[in-house]
């Protein structure tokens, strides 16, 4: 299916940039590469196997999906593992990069106009994702201008971030045709169950949360160094 494949390429299309984008920094990503290779390969067996297309218990088989790349995440955000990535990456690519996030709900609406997803996780409902991803440019641009930073709001844009995101991600649970399904309008979500779809929560919410946090420890650390403002 089309749009399948897009979505597909989209991701991948992801992971080559942030790739490119430390490399470019001189910031060592072999590691990365081979965890995030190894991880899409768990993806496609559970995805492809059915696994986590039971529902039937709450939460979900598909919360291991955020949850076992989220521990591996804070532990690498918050230990001294990240240092290079904080010092060596300009704040303001990392804001920029959460862009992606707009094309992220413009596929998303194209999956609800299919019948795949309820309207509730698209911007027609209850999903406020497009306007980080409308915003991460001018906030780059007006609040990280090298000599006039603002790190205080950017760290407020951040948090807010987190917030709808974390929005979104709850909606897409209750979403679930499991025992605490909570919108039972159809179709349930079970599209990110299967591939490429999984990738969705697997890959891209992923890497919003991880954005957010190096943002954050940026920005933190810019007000320490700048206890005035």
């Amino acid at each position: 299916m089309v749009r399948d494949g897009l979505f597909l390429l989209f991701n991948l299309a992801c992971i080559w940039i942030v790739i490119k984008g430390l490399s470019k920094y001189q910031v060592p990503f072999r590691n990365l590469l081979i965890i995030t290779m190894v991880w899409l390969a768990l993806l496609l067996v559970l995805s492809t196997s059915g696994f986590l297309s039971n529902f039937s218990t709450f939460p979900p088989r598909m919360m291991m999906v955020l949850a076992l790349p989220l521990v591996l995440l804070l532990w690498f955000i918050f230990s001294r593992h990240s240092d290079q990535v904080l010092t060596k990456v300009p704040a303001p690519w990392i804001v920029n990069l959460q862009g992606f996030r707009v094309v992220v709900e413009l596929f998303i609406w194209w999956a609800y106009l299919d019948h795949a997803l309820p309207i509730q996780m698209t911007f027609e409902g209850r999903n406020f994702d497009i306007l980080v991803g409308l915003t991460a440019p001018l906030v780059a641009r007006l609040w990280l201008k090298p000599g006039n930073e603002k790190p205080a709001m950017v760290l407020t844009w951040n948090v807010l971030g987190i917030i709808i995101l974390l929005n979104i991600v709850v909606i897409a649970v209750l979403s679930m045709p499991t025992p605490k399904q909570y919108f039972f309008n159809e179709p349930a979500n079970t599209l990110v169950a299967g591939f490429p779809w999984v990738l969705l929560p697997g890959i891209l919410v992923m890497l919003a949360i991880a954005l957010h946090l190096i943002s954050i420890r940026q920005v933190y650390g810019m007000m320490k160094r700048r206890p005035s403002q």
